[in-house]
């Protein structure tokens, strides 16, 4: 593990933010003390993982040891079994330390939406939809349709989901873009093969609150006029970010 985790500098990194947290002017930037709170808690975690897992790999060559000098066939059955699902746990934290985007710890919004093809690209959609719902199950991450519009015969045109977890996005972001399907139809009679198309779009699901500041010099007041009717008064703005 230490190929990809590099525990000398995070300790280091560690102990730099605890300096920083202890120093009396700390919480007088709001936001300078989120991130370093949020970095804190993301390196104890990721020190906290590395531990347990190189216990875990302690645990499994002991076990290994021991049923091989007792020559115990099951137990070294089951000490491979074990071996084979830490391989994938460390495979899996290796890919969650590549995910250094801005955003990739965070959820994910989603759409799907049918390309053309009518009932085939509505099945196929439909098809993507429990793909990535199996998928969100297995990865223990929460997955909610928030919207859904269903095709006239089967399947779906378009549907909206929220998939909540930790590196939702970092695993997810890569499944933008247009899916295509090949495959014999099981919609035609005569059994023809048919190309389907759906596209996914991935979006992070941000948490920071964006405050709107809207200058008195930008606003523009117009007042309207027509016979019969009351004044109208409209107000145009370029709102901007702060």
């Amino acid at each position: 593990m230490g190929g990809f985790f590099d525990l000398e500098t995070k300790t280091k990194r560690l102990a730099e933010l605890d300096a920083l947290t202890h120093d009396p002017t700390f919480w007088n930037d709001q936001n300078r003390a989120k991130e370093v709170s949020k970095e804190t808690v993301d390196i104890r975690k990721a020190i906290g993982d590395h531990n347990l897992l190189k216990k875990e790999l302690e645990d499994v060559k002991v076990h290994y040891e021991l049923a091989k000098e007792a020559d115990d066939a099951l137990e070294q059955a089951a000490a491979q079994k074990a071996q084979t699902a830490l391989e994938q746990k460390i495979k899996d934290w290796g890919v969650k330390l590549k995910l250094s985007g801005a955003n990739d710890k965070n959820s994910a919004i989603m759409t799907i939406h049918a390309g053309a093809g009518g009932t085939e690209a509505c099945d196929w959609a439909d098809i993507l939809l429990r793909m990535y719902k199996m998928w969100a199950a297995k990865k223990g991450l929460e997955f909610t349709i928030t919207s859904s519009l269903p095709g006239e015969e089967t399947g779906i045109k378009n549907a909206s989901i929220l998939i909540e977890g930790e590196f939702a996005y970092g695993f997810l972001k890569s499944e933008t873009g247009v899916h295509r399907l090949v495959r014999i139809s099981p919609f035609d009679s005569n059994k023809r093969r048919h190309t389907s198309f759906a596209s996914c779009d991935v979006l992070p699901d941000i948490e920071n609150d964006v405050d709107i500041v809207v200058a008195e010099s930008d606003i523009v007041m117009d007042t309207f006029r027509a016979g019969g009717m009351a004044a109208r008064t409209s107000t145009k703005s370029r709102p901007q970010c702060a």
